[in-house]
């Protein structure tokens, strides 16, 4: 394993909470940690990363900070059903922040939608006399 990537800074920290506070109109609690992370593809190496956990509306956050100025993000609402942003890596973590957040919320809309087209009736049944 390749030595530890620094942490995020208090900075970097605080416009998480600003940004996720704002999304969901309430104080959500971050929790920091770190993860073993395959950061190149072509490489069975794993990198210790840090992170920043979340979980709100019964779905998990996860940002990573993959390098310098290097993020990376996910949201899952179960382990074995995980979503990553369309962009691969963000050089700002606001910016990973709010794509991640912006995803997920695309992913609700969609699943809401499909769920509520799967219980509207067949406009084309006849119905019996």
């Amino acid at each position: 394993m390749n030595s530890p990537i620094e942490d995020f800074s208090n900075e970097q920290i605080n416009a998480v909470q600003s940004i996720v506070n704002m999304r969901f109109r309430e104080e959500v609690e971050l929790q920091l940690g770190d993860s073993e992370v395959q950061l190149d593809p072509d490489k069975l190496e794993l990198d210790i990363c840090p992170v920043i956990f979340w979980t709100a509306r019964d779905c998990n956050f996860l940002v990573i900070r993959s390098g310098e100025e290097a993020f990376r993000a996910q949201f899952f609402y179960h382990p074995h059903k995980q979503f990553n942003t369309r962009q691969k890596v963000f050089n700002t973590i606001e910016d990973c922040v709010h794509a991640v957040l912006r995803e997920q919320a695309d992913h609700e809309r969609e699943e809401k939608m499909a769920a509520d087209k799967a219980v509207e009736p067949d406009s084309n049944q006849r119905t019996s006399d």
